[in-house]
């Protein structure tokens, strides 16, 4: 996948990479108010220093993205505590029962924090390993470990990353234990480790445990020179906002 740097409000389009990596190349530095959030697509944020696993720190970037008060969103959690929805005030112009849909990546060097309205959403962001990567195969299918030796030597620590990131994004929409079935998943699907997208189809144990459809729509995204990331959403999105809110002013951060 090409581009490592995130975009001042890019649009990737449908199953395009992003068409390039020059900071400022699509506008805005973060969307203009709920209805931007309201377009259908996923909306990505590498923001500044800010913990959005802490429920403060999350209203708070949601209400300025929102352009209404904090103590109005309501948030709801996962079986691990986690915030994976918030629901706006009925002043933000939303219909009833609307939600925006939110995950947060783990990584504190790389901090994404991805939403879509309606659509449930997950993140996975890892750093690419060093060395030798025999010993990390084990929770991948024997045609992905397969993919993974015929890759490169010098490649072959970044498919791995690559390829974990889609399964556990996609597992992790299942919610609690998803994890455990990762030898069970396939993140290659057809597509190829370069790809860019996948559809990952999940046990049935695992969806049904979870609550969530049997498949898991994953698309890459650009996370810098030594790691990688990847989204993954219950259903199809038509594109990815990627925006840079290290930049944002004002209202944003």
């Amino acid at each position: 996948m090409r581009g490592d740097g995130l975009f001042h409000g890019t649009d990737t389009g449908g199953d395009t990479e992003p068409a390039g990596n020059s900071r400022g190349s699509g506008g805005s530095s973060a969307p203009d108010g709920p209805a931007a959030l309201a377009d259908g697509r996923l909306h990505v944020f590498s923001p500044a220093a800010a913990d959005f696993h802490r429920p403060a720190a999350l209203t708070d970037f949601l209400a300025r993205l929102l352009h209404c008060a904090a103590d109005g969103i309501s948030l709801a959690r996962d079986g691990f505590g986690r915030p994976v929805a918030a629901r706006p005030p009925a002043d933000t112009g939303w219909p009833p029962g609307a939600r925006l849909c939110l995950a947060a990546g783990d990584d504190p060097d790389r901090p994404l924090l991805a939403l879509a309205r309606d659509v449930p959403v997950a993140l996975s962001v890892h750093t690419v390993p060093r060395g030798p990567v025999g010993e990390l195969l084990l929770p991948f299918t024997p045609l992905e470990r397969a993919c993974l030796r015929r890759a490169p030597a010098d490649g072959r620590a970044r498919r791995l990353a690559r390829l974990w990131t889609r399964k556990e994004a996609a597992l992790r929409l299942a919610g609690r234990c998803g994890l455990a079935a990762a030898a069970e998943v396939d993140a290659l699907s057809g597509a190829g480790p370069e790809a860019g997208a996948a559809t990952v189809r999940l046990p049935d144990a695992v969806a049904a445990a979870g609550g969530c459809g049997p498949v898991a729509y994953v698309r890459d995204l650009p996370a810098g020179p030594d790691r990688v990331a990847c989204a993954a959403s219950s259903a199809p999105l038509p594109g990815i906002r990627l925006w840079d809110a290290h930049a944002a002013e004002g209202p944003v951060l």
